[in-house]
């Protein structure tokens, strides 16, 4: 797993070299973080797609979601610094994060090729070997006021991204519902949410929403034929001062998978 803050001074000085300034905050988890979406409560029921994306020796570091029986989607800023597969080892279908599910290697990292912590953020990661749990099929796109529901390993209390996470350390996973939000409610002075092609959601009434650990976790949806993919977790809005990231506001800022879903098939078929 990259370092946070190596990975933010890094990006915010390529920013700043094309006059763009500081970087907005990517949601990615210090080392070692394993807490909880922030106001949301342990898991009520299996989800076979749910998958913890781990290193040695710090473990958990990003979710994703099994959307095939060797594919996972996550964040391209979970993957983006040089993670090579062997790094990588992935825990899939389990509610605890540290044992159960399905196990497997990444035989391969497909970032998307104009994706960046803040524009496409989203990556592909083919397993070393199939899995028989059951994943996850891509929603179609969803408009404000969709009910949604966010999963993830993420910070249970708000939390300074630089200093990691406030709290404890549970292991297992939190869910939260909450709605699909008017995109102009997401605000980032620093890399500013892209509606054409993201998900703004969070429940701002009650500040409770993803924040460090949940990045590339999902964002889904209940319908009559079961759970669909909408989102995977980007990023928490900055509201004035980009170095003041601390998930206080509630809202985030995911990647709407169902806009790739052209570029995830070519991808998959072409493996």
């Amino acid at each position: 797993m990259r370092n946070l803050r190596f990975a933010l001074v890094a990006f915010g000085a390529a920013l700043l070299c094309l006059g763009l300034g500081t970087p907005s905050a990517v949601a990615e988890p210090e080392p070692d973080v394993s807490t909880m979406i922030i106001g949301g409560e342990e898991a009520t029921e299996p989800y076979s797609f749910m998958v913890s994306l781990q290193k040695e020796p710090d473990g958990h570091f990003c979710g994703g979601s099994l959307i095939a029986a060797e594919w996972v989607v996550t964040a391209l800023h979970c993957l983006d610094a040089g993670t090579k597969p062997e790094d990588v080892r992935l825990r899939i279908g389990s509610l605890n994060r540290g044992e159960g599910g399905s196990v497997r290697g990444a035989k391969r990292i497909v970032l998307n090729p104009e994706g960046n912590p803040g524009h496409f953020d989203i990556a592909l990661v083919q397993l070393d070997a199939p899995v028989s749990n059951t994943p996850i099929p891509m929603d179609v796109r969803q408009s404000a006021g969709a009910p949604v529901r966010m999963l993830g390993w993420g910070c249970t209390a708000p939390s300074d991204i630089f200093f990691g996470c406030a709290g404890g350390r549970p292991t297992m996973l939190r869910q939260l519902d909450s709605a699909v939000r008017d995109s102009g409610e997401c605000v980032s002075v620093t890399l500013p949410m892209e509606a054409d092609h993201e998900l703004c959601t969070g429940n701002p009434d009650t500040k409770a929403g993803a924040c460090i650990g949940d990045s590339g976790g999902p964002l889904i949806r209940r319908t009559a034929d079961g759970w669909r993919l909408d989102g995977a977790f980007s990023r928490v809005e900055v509201r004035t001062d980009p170095h003041d990231v601390d998930c206080t506001t509630g809202l985030g800022i995911y990647t709407d998978v169902t806009v790739h879903k052209d570029w995830i098939e070519s991808v998959i078929s072409a493996a």
